[in-house]
């Protein structure tokens, strides 16, 4: 859209990202200090808009994009109920998308990484009801336990890693991969501690290895595959594609928006 500039900028304070309502939805960034002492904004590396003080910005300030003939503003509005403020970004009187405040709808490559991470939930919970039927037959208090203990956190797991990698987007995606990498190390440490028992009395000790070491496998795959989810949710994909999800707080900016375009007029 706009030529990269050569010219040389200093490091702003802070740099707050939108998608601007044309074609392709092209990125703008604000960059300017903690405090909106003026600012300048940024469309495809280019610097396109400038106010000089925070009197500038609270005022508004606007440009013509060229190509396209695009009336371009931005200016200081109050945000959260008059507690706040934040700049808005119009492009010919229609509201630009804050990056922050866009969220992609779980793609088909989430569902599945959620299902892995229930998958190595469940295997992990059907271990602990072993070491459960366990420390019944053997009247042992490390398998009650171990088992109590496992139940537990697979519980929690359960009720956790799938609605995170669902609803929680990229950042529950990420995390469910840190959980889930540890608990990979918990199974699979369990499984080889268990593999080639030599108590003739316990019959459990093969199964138990088993699905901890299901457990550890299906754990194993949500970290890998959660990489494929992780890039298929990009919200900025996502916006383009038509399948991006806004977050209440746009309302926000929508009519702050509408109170520029009035402004500017």
């Amino acid at each position: 859209m706009l030529a990269p500039s050569t010219v040389e900028r200093s490091r702003p304070d802070q740099e707050l990202a939108c998608q601007l309502p044309l074609d392709g939805w092209p990125e703008a960034v604000f960059e300017g200090s903690f405090t909106f002492d003026g600012g300048t904004l940024v469309v495809d590396g280019h610097p396109v808009l400038r106010a000089g003080s925070r009197a500038d910005l609270e005022r508004g300030v606007e440009t013509i994009l060229v190509p396209g003939g695009h009336r371009l503003a931005m200016r200081l509005v109050p945000e959260g109920q008059g507690v706040g403020v934040a700049v808005a970004v119009t492009v010919d009187g229609e509201a630009a998308l804050r990056r922050d405040r866009l969220r992609a709808r779980p793609t088909r490559s989430a569902w599945i990484h959620a299902l892995l991470a229930l998958g190595g939930s469940f295997a992990g919970f059907a271990a602990s009801w072993l070491y459960l039927q366990r420390s019944e037959l053997l009247h042992d208090a490390w398998a009650l336990k171990m088992g109590n203990h496992m139940a537990g956190w697979h519980l929690l797991l359960t009720f956790s890693l799938f609605p995170a990698s669902i609803r929680g987007g990229r950042t529950g995606i990420r995390v469910v991969q840190w959980v889930s990498g540890l608990f990979f190390a918990i199974h699979v440490g369990i499984a080889i501690a268990n593999v080639g028992a030599s108590d003739p009395v316990d019959a459990l000790e093969g199964a138990i290895a088993f699905l901890n070491a299901l457990s550890g496998a299906l754990f194993l795959a949500t970290v890998v595959y959660g990489n494929r989810a992780w890039r298929d949710m990009d919200p900025v994909l996502a916006l383009r594609e038509g399948r991006a999800r806004r977050r209440r707080a746009l309302t926000t900016a929508c009519a702050a928006a509408r109170w520029l375009a009035t402004a500017c007029a």
